[in-house]
């Protein structure tokens, strides 16, 4: 049984990263979505947050695990007996990172192979950082993320402004 690993740090999960997800679930008998916890990053959810949110999103799909991992995305792949790195690309620019990583991840791990797929048009400019921008300024989301992700997020931002000015 073929497995494969689609890692991130997915703060927040898109619609993109979906697209992604159920396109590699049909080509892969085991999908598992792995949620970064990079502490170099400030993410605005945490590590069990984001793995909650992408649970509720994935719940249909079969074949689709989510767990959180720390370290090296190879040491992770070999753990859950992986043979495939699943790699979503946007745009040339991002090409360039990622086949960096994947001769790496080749070269540290020979058994296991990266797949890229190319992210359906429609979601190629889609970026979780954009997601948050245009969150944060209160801008409506809807039409980038699933509508737990939306909730969850201006949830979020709503708390950081009532921090930031108690009182409103």
């Amino acid at each position: 049984m073929a497995t494969a690993v689609y890692p991130g740090s997915f703060d927040p999960v898109t619609k993109g990263h979906l697209d992604i997800i159920k396109r590699a679930a049909k080509i892969n008998d085991h999908l598992i979505v792995a949620v970064l916890n990079n502490s170099a990053k400030n993410p605005l959810f945490t590590v069990e947050e984001r793995v909650e949110l992408l649970k509720e999103c994935c719940k249909g799909i079969q074949n689709v695990s989510v767990e959180n991992f720390d370290g090296l995305t190879v040491e992770f792949a070999k753990k859950r007996h992986a043979s495939v790195m699943v790699r979503g690309l946007r745009a040339v620019t991002d090409f360039e990172n990622e086949i960096q990583l994947a001769q790496t991840n080749h070269a540290l791990m020979p058994g296991i192979e990266t797949m890229f797929l190319a992210t359906s048009i429609k979601w190629s400019y889609l970026s979780s950082t954009i997601v948050k921008e245009a969150a944060y300024y209160g801008s409506d989301i809807s039409k980038f993320v699933t509508p737990n992700v939306e909730k969850a997020v201006n949830e979020k931002y709503a708390l950081i402004r009532q921090k930031k000015d108690p009182e409103t």
